[in-house]
């Protein structure tokens, strides 16, 4: 059952995550006027690339919320296994994307680490996260999809963090730090729930280990 806390979380995780497509939907316009302004010339370069990042992690984040939904999972299981189709699909493609593009950040080789580690760790959490659930391993799953998600989430923490580390350290510098603190501490934030919540109410399997066909299949 979910505590009033639990609600409010759930509900501000939503709510970062509708406010951030509804920022990255103008770049479906594909207007340049729209682009980060230091990397306008970049983005109008590798506009595929930049493309392939922004839908990825556009659906990624959208869908992400629903997968902590307990009732939707136990309700609507179909519901939600399509929807982790679509999530893992997604992440991957935008994370690919976003490894491509992190060679070009705006602060260069401290941006360009800090982005390319987290289009790394999105590849691994979400890939070993596919991989548990393929043999069976719900509590596995869970636990790596969060880490996902959180890495994921870094797209909202960046821009909560930019405006107050470019006024304190100035453009460059604030991006530099920004391309780090978007995702340390939200990976931190993950371990901390994994092990005091997660861990304390592990979900059981619902279906037998399935191989990769029969799961991609089913």
């Amino acid at each position: 059952m979910w505590t009033t806390r639990t609600r409010i979380g759930w509900g501000l995780l939503l709510l970062g995550a509708v406010l951030m497509a509804l920022t990255a939907s103008r770049y479906f316009m594909f207007d340049s006027s729209a682009y980060f302004d230091r990397q306008r010339q970049v983005f109008e370069d590798h506009t595929f690339w930049l493309m392939l990042h922004i839908t990825g992690m556009f659906f990624a984040i959208l869908v992400g919320p629903f997968q902590f939904w307990r009732r939707l999972r136990e309700r609507h299981f179909r519901i939600h296994r399509t929807l982790g189709k679509i999530y893992i699909a997604a992440a991957i493609l935008g994370a690919i994307g976003g490894l491509y593009m992190s060679q070009w950040s705006a602060s260069g080789t401290p941006s360009d680490l800090g982005f390319a580690a987290l289009a790394i760790g999105v590849l691994f959490t979400t890939t070993t996260a596919f991989m548990r659930i393929l043999r069976g391993n719900v509590q596995s799953h869970r636990e790596w999809m969060t880490r996902s998600y959180a890495l994921i989430f870094a797209a909202v923490t960046l821009r909560i963090y930019l405006p107050g580390l470019e006024a304190a350290f100035g453009r460059h510098t604030g991006y530099a730090i920004v391309a780090w603190a978007c995702w340390l501490p939200n990976l931190a934030f993950a371990e901390w729930f994994i092990r005091a919540k997660l861990r304390v109410r592990p979900e059981e399997p619902r279906v037998a280990p399935v191989g990769l066909e029969a799961a991609i299949q089913s």
